[in-house]
């Protein structure tokens, strides 16, 4: 598998002029997070939350304004991108932007109760490293909850590495969901993987459904 090539993911994103979420769009995250995040009213309570390869800061801000959180830090390794976040930063106590690598997060060990990640696991080859470190500062029992294409099915395939191939970072690749598992339980952690679809909330098959909540939990 290829390695991640960090000069250019930032080569990508780096021309682009990106804004901060609205406030009007909000409450359109905030139900869209419902779909692959159970229940996080509850879930994110006083807790300390990592937003990991946050772009914009979208969902750290969504979180931050909306679930009553002791933190959110939302981690992206595109300075310029994360710019935009600091509107937020501003208007929200809980909400930090940090400018950081996922493979080598700038975190001391089990400081986090929770990680979250909106499709982002296929973009860093080297999965295991990414893994290992999520790992490292979740506090043991605290759980990642990540969204991801559901690669197992072959339109989701089709439409993003050939139909959308011009729009794609230089990192993704099709990871299948038994590779994350995989990872995960390399890196010390429980993985569950939650099927769905925005559109068909009844369709909840590992071939047929096109995405995926992946949640793993810390052991020991």
């Amino acid at each position: 598998m290829k390695t991640f090539d960090a000069r250019a993911e930032i080569g990508h994103y780096a021309s682009g002029l990106e804004s901060a979420v609205g406030s009007a769009e909000m409450g359109r995250l905030c139900e869209d997070m419902r779909l692959w995040i159970p229940d996080p009213d509850a879930l994110f309570a006083s807790k300390r939350v990592l937003d990991l390869g946050a772009g914009t800061g979208r969902n750290g801000a969504v979180i931050a304004a909306g679930f009553g959180p002791r933190s959110v830090v939302s981690l992206e390794l595109v300075f310029q991108r994360l710019r935009a976040a600091g509107e937020w930063q501003q208007k929200l106590p809980a909400f930090t932007p940090v400018c950081g690598d996922a493979f080598r997060l700038p975190f001391g060990s089990a400081c986090f109760d929770y990680v979250v990640a909106n499709s982002v696991l296929h973009h860093l080859p080297d999965l295991d490293r990414a893994t290992a470190e999520i790992g490292r500062v979740l506090r043991p029992g605290g759980w990642y909850i990540g969204r991801e294409p559901n690669f197992n099915n072959p339109v989701v395939r089709t439409v993003v590495f050939r139909l959308r191939g011009q729009h794609l970072t230089p990192n993704e690749y099709p990871l299948r969901a038994q590779q994350i598992v995989r990872s995960f339980e390399k890196a010390g952690c429980r993985c569950e993987m939650h099927y769905f679809s925005r559109r068909l909330s009844w369709l909840r098959n590992r071939i047929l459904s096109v995405a995926i909540s992946v949640r793993a939990q810390r052991l020991g």
